[in-house]
């Protein structure tokens, strides 16, 4: 038997999708711990995770896609898009204190991508 360990290597872009993924459910298990007071995320919430794991999992633009954020084609529905805005704002100003590192990963990485996709963008 072989014991050498395999190594997979991660893109760039796979990191950044993971970070916003990560990002975005601990804001929706933020919001969900203290709006709905709960030691675990209800049902309603777990569903929005799920929903939001797809969704980032399965998008059409593949490793180019933008931030969801900045994204010009919307995977979510209008309804599931909605919910997901109002937790995140609800959630960006207290996560931003209590998860300072992470959330100035995050927002470094949309600004770094939105130079990049800005700078990509044919001119009219």
């Amino acid at each position: 038997m072989d014991n050498t360990a395999t190594m997979t290597v991660q893109t760039t872009d796979s990191v950044r999708q993971q970070r916003e993924l990560d990002t975005a459910k601990a804001m929706i298990r933020l919001y969900c711990k203290t709006l709905h007071r709960g030691a675990i995320v209800c049902p309603e919430c777990e569903g929005l995770i799920n929903y939001v794991e797809s969704r980032i999992g399965s998008c059409r633009l593949g490793n180019d896609k933008p931030n969801c954020l900045q994204c010009q084609t919307q995977c979510y529905q209008p309804a599931k898009r909605l919910h997901l805005k109002h937790v995140l704002r609800w959630a960006k100003p207290k996560f931003t204190w209590r998860r300072p590192l992470q959330a100035f990963k995050f927002k470094i990485g949309m600004l770094r991508r939105s130079t990049n996709v800005d700078s990509t963008t044919p001119l009219q």
